[in-house]
């Protein structure tokens, strides 16, 4: 068991949990969200903010690589002070609990609309924690090896998608840019919001085998392959529908889905929303792990089976006070939002420039 929980993760296995973390439960109004800040140029904006993303990612690999056995939580304490690190890793539990909170709130608003109605949230919700609380339990590696296999499953989803464009019309994407680069920068900044999830990539970053040029390699083309996948559900979409049209319509995927009808299915939209739970729970499930190893970090614990309970009963139960609350759940999401520009960018590219003042140390093994 202890040779198991020695084990580091594969480059390969890295790759897929990057974009399991990713890829989940914001895809299915992304379309949406981009339309509404750029309207027909929102896939511009998606491009421009992945390219933002890739650079970012290059930061975040200079940071790591500067201390190859400490994972970024351990990193904080070294670079910032002990006691200072520690205090930061609670806020990134918090942040990490928004986050995974916020993940069950869409979710179960989503499934309430197309496949579950008269289900009360606190069910859908507790199937979803509990599922998860069971993959989380399991070490990384056997976390990672899992996701390797879910993304299988990406598969069906991008057929899905390009399905529909035998329907598409070119000239919705026409005329490009007719409203200045105005509304291409403020779409931007739904374009990052997507891509939210990166910084799983730091974080674990020290548990990864291989040179640090793999690790920068795998992670750039995990960015890339999330970008080119957001980009065929946001190109699909805006040219299915019109400007008009898609101003109308919160979750563009699934109602152009569920214009198509094959023999064997016959509502698509509901095949999709299957699979895509998959990807919703991979992603919670990573805040899950996220959180439980902030916690190990703050209070010198191991990870333990204890600690998977606490943190997702306490996602559980605090997902119980927003429900259905439209209102309080845009409240959340917006300081979420917010939350995610300052842990996921502002503070690395913080701990990063104090480094450069940090001496390197030593190599010691990977905990």
């Amino acid at each position: 068991m202890s040779s198991q929980k020695n084990l580091k993760l594969t480059n390969r296995q890295y790759f897929f949990l990057i974009i399991q973390t990713q890829i989940g439960v914001g895809i299915l109004a992304l379309p949406f969200d981009l339309h509404t800040a750029a309207k027909q140029d929102g896939w511009i904006s998606l491009v421009l903010s992945g390219v933002l993303i890739i650079i970012l990612m290059v930061f975040y690999w200079l940071l790591a690589k500067k201390y190859p056995d400490k994972d970024y939580f351990l990193l904080q304490q070294y670079v910032l002070s002990k006691w200072v690190g520690k205090a930061v890793t609670l806020f990134y539990i918090v942040y990490f609990a928004g986050v995974g909170v916020l993940i069950l709130l869409l979710y179960g608003r989503m499934i309430s609309i197309w496949v579950l109605p008269n289900t009360p949230f606190w069910i859908l919700s507790m199937m979803m924690v509990a599922v998860c609380m069971y993959i989380v339990c399991c070490d990384l590696v056997v976390m990672a090896r899992l996701y390797t296999m879910f993304s299988a499953f990406l598969i069906f989803l991008v057929g899905l998608i390009l399905y529909s464009v035998k329907d598409s019309r070119l000239f919705y994407l026409l005329p490009v840019a007719s409203d200045g680069w105005g509304g291409i920068l403020a779409g931007i900044d739904k374009g990052i919001i997507s891509f939210l999830g990166f910084i799983v990539a730091l974080v674990i970053y020290a548990k990864v085998e291989g040179e640090p040029k793999q690790k920068l390699k795998t992670i750039i083309f995990a960015q890339i392959t999330v970008l080119l996948f957001y980009l065929s559900i946001v190109l699909v979409t805006f040219t299915f529908f019109s400007t008009k049209e898609i101003a109308l319509v919160s979750e563009p995927v699934l109602y152009m889905l569920k214009s198509y009808q094959f023999p064997i299915v016959a509502r698509i939209d509901l095949f999709f929303i299957s699979i895509w739970m998959v990807f919703v729970a991979t992603s919670f499930s990573t805040y899950l792990y996220l959180a439980g190893l902030g916690i190990t970090r703050v209070f010198n614990k191991k990870h333990s089976p204890v600690i998977v309970l606490i943190v997702g009963l306490s996602f559980y139960f605090l997902s119980l006070f927003i429900g259905f609350n439209l209102v309080k759940l845009d409240q959340f999401s917006s300081y979420i939002v917010k939350g995610g520009y300052i842990f996921s960018m502002g503070i690395p590219l913080l701990v990063l420039f104090i480094s450069l003042f940090r001496n390197r140390p030593k190599k010691e093994s990977a905990t």
